[in-house]
């Protein structure tokens, strides 16, 4: 009889460690990315007119794991406008599909007057 309760408390030890070491693994999971792609985008200033554009370096990510793996971010080139206003220079938007980041990408610019083009 102890010799089976020796073998059952070193099985349940043994087991904990592997526990241990999965949670670990979780907690820190180092997102892989499946997809990068670099555009330019255009966007105009939604007035009759103007004839104000602003160019966007934008970079899309798509990782596999996360709670938002799709996101882009944005870098402004090119020149300032002239009466419209200016959205920020740099910006990141993070969302759980395409479809989801071009949603929150127009109502960003529309925010501030802008129309993807």
């Amino acid at each position: 009889m102890p010799k089976v309760l020796l073998i059952l408390c070193f099985s349940f030890k043994s087991s904990s460690k592997a526990l241990d070491i999965k949670k670990r693994m979780r907690k820190s999971p180092i997102p892989i990315i499946i997809y990068e792609e670099n555009r330019i985008l255009t966007v105009k200033f939604y007035h009759p007119k103007s004839d104000d554009y602003l160019d966007y370096n934008t970079t899309i990510r798509i990782m596999d794991s996360g709670k938002n793996p799709v996101e882009i971010s944005l870098k402004f080139t090119g020149i300032r406008p002239y009466a419209a206003p200016m959205p920020p220079e740099e910006h990141v938007i993070k969302a759980v599909a395409i479809i989801d980041l071009y949603s929150k990408l127009t109502k960003w610019f529309k925010k501030y007057g802008y129309d993807i083009r």
